[in-house]
């Protein structure tokens, strides 16, 4: 996948919603930040991200964006901030830029990465 499908995908969540033009934006930075060297493509709709094996994606809906995490059953959660209830897969969700904790979210993507 190129940068341009990227950049279109960013894009085009932007021309959708600012508000979660703004959440993606941050979540990707996050995710850039924690884990520099991820592959980042478009896929299923997002921003699919893995090492040896994916590790998670952005996702932007209607009213929300989520951080989805391929294995967080494997996360350590003490406060119990992932949701989902799949054998593998759990997620964050933001209606708001505000409401990203950005050292909670780096936190859940180092550990993703770390098992990918």
């Amino acid at each position: 996948m190129t940068d341009d499908a990227i950049t279109r995908l960013i894009d085009d969540i932007g021309t959708g919603s600012p508000t979660n033009h703004a959440i993606v934006l941050a979540l990707r930075q996050i995710v850039h930040d924690t884990a520099p060297t991820a592959s980042e493509v478009v896929k299923y709709g997002g921003l699919f991200y893995s090492r040896t094996r994916p590790f998670g994606g952005i996702f932007a809906y209607a009213s929300h964006v989520t951080l989805e995490f391929t294995f967080g059953i494997e996360l350590a959660d003490p406060a119990g901030l992932l949701l989902g209830s799949g054998k593998h897969r759990r997620h964050l969700r933001f209606t708001d830029p505000d409401q990203i904790d950005a050292t909670r979210v780096a936190g859940f993507i180092a550990q993703a990465y770390a098992l990918a």
